[in-house]
């Protein structure tokens, strides 16, 4: 779960608002190398990664004896760690080095083995070698496509890794007021979509790479949380 809108809460900078060709995935990479040790403890973390559990958990039939799972930013993997009972084998993918690490760290020390849970530090192109070929019954994302620059692009990306009938799955905020963060210039530097991401832009951004039977759901985050407001989970099935 890369959540840069809760760690720049706590995180004060002089940076200036980013400019045209600004490199947010530079930055979040950065910073997150930097706090990887400190994601899960930070207000309302492992509240707001339970609601996220359960919202995926309604959206496909997860199957222990089954189920394959690609987690994209997948962070320290404090989502997919509460998925462990639930898939097969989940692949978690991130640029930052630092939550690759703890999210392997915190899997040895609850005995999961890396055939059932890793991480992996890669940026992923969609070519075919990637993941040893592997395809993917669910794609998830949770909480990073306000980060992402390109979201038709990854959204594409993203479907690549999908056995025909897969679903992806992202989870988001429909609506962020970046003007609540003490230090708005160093969130905003991590931030692309300051704003939050919409429905229609996500609608667009599935039927663009190919994905049917749009879904679109509300659900709350962590009350006290940073973020109390609804968070959304869009889904597609790749066709």
């Amino acid at each position: 779960m890369n959540s840069a809108h809760q760690h720049a809460h706590d995180h004060h900078s002089s940076a200036h608002l980013p400019g045209p060709g600004h490199d947010f995935a530079h930055a979040n990479q950065a910073f997150f190398d930097q706090h990887a040790h400190q994601a899960d403890k930070r207000h309302g973390a492992e509240e707001m990664a339970h609601s996220i559990r359960n919202a995926i958990l309604e959206a496909y039939p997860f199957a222990e004896e089954s189920t394959t799972v690609l987690d994209f930013a997948c962070g320290t993997g404090i989502v997919s760690h509460g998925l462990v009972g639930r898939v097969r084998e989940l692949v978690g993918v991130d640029i930052s080095q630092g939550m690759v690490d703890q999210f392997n760290k915190s899997a040895a020390e609850r005995d999961i083995g890396p055939e059932k849970m890793r991480a992996l530090r890669v940026e992923l192109k969609g070519e075919e070698p990637e993941l040893d070929g592997k395809k993917f019954d669910v794609v998830m994302c949770s909480l990073a496509f306000h980060h992402i620059q390109d979201i038709v692009g990854t959204t594409r990306l993203l479907s690549f890794f999908l056995k025909p009938g897969g679903a992806l799955l992202i989870i988001d905020f429909p609506i962020m007021d970046i003007s609540k963060f003490p230090d708005e210039a160093a969130a905003a530097a991590m931030i692309a979509h300051t704003h939050g991401v919409s429905e229609a832009t996500m609608r667009d951004a599935y039927e663009q790479a190919g994905l049917g039977g749009f879904e679109w759901k509300l659900f709350k985050g962590p009350k006290g949380g940073m973020h109390p407001e609804d968070v959304f989970l869009a889904k597609g099935v790749k066709l």
